[in-house]
């Protein structure tokens, strides 16, 4: 009934190569034009609007970027999000993502000082996890 103590059936090399192949779509030039202009005119919004709206606008920018394959400038406006308003949702979830692949980039790379830096910013992160988890109750 649940399957307890059978093996696992291996996934095929040709069914995760179709599956890295769906999760890796490439953007066609209209779509990285379309998201890039979306992406300059948030930023004029977000120079224009109360800092109250920012927080939104921030996280808006933040998944553009990481549509259009920018992860630092994702990370960028992710953190500004924060910043203004320290928070649970798309912004803290996303930093957790992006962190995870840069410090996996950097242990490839067998880069020490990223690892470090990557490691260090993912625990500021749990920090501030915890600062809104007391702040509510």
């Amino acid at each position: 009934m649940f399957g307890f103590g059978k093996k696992k059936k291996k996934d095929s090399p040709d069914s995760k190569a179709k599956n890295s192949e769906t999760e890796a779509k490439q953007l066609s030039p209209e779509e990285i034009a379309n998201i890039q202009a979306k992406a300059d005119q948030l930023v004029k919004q977000i120079d224009a609007s109360d800092q109250a709206d920012q927080p939104k606008l921030y996280d808006e920018l933040g998944g553009l970027y990481v549509q259009l394959k920018q992860p630092d400038q994702a990370i960028e406006a992710y953190e500004s999000s924060l910043k203004i308003k320290e928070q649970f949702g798309d912004a803290y979830n996303a930093l957790l993502n992006l962190y995870e692949e840069k410090r996996k980039a950097a242990a490839v790379a067998k880069d020490d000082s990223a690892i470090e830096k990557w490691v260090g910013k993912t625990n500021d992160l749990l920090a501030l996890s915890k600062r809104v988890m007391r702040s509510n109750y």
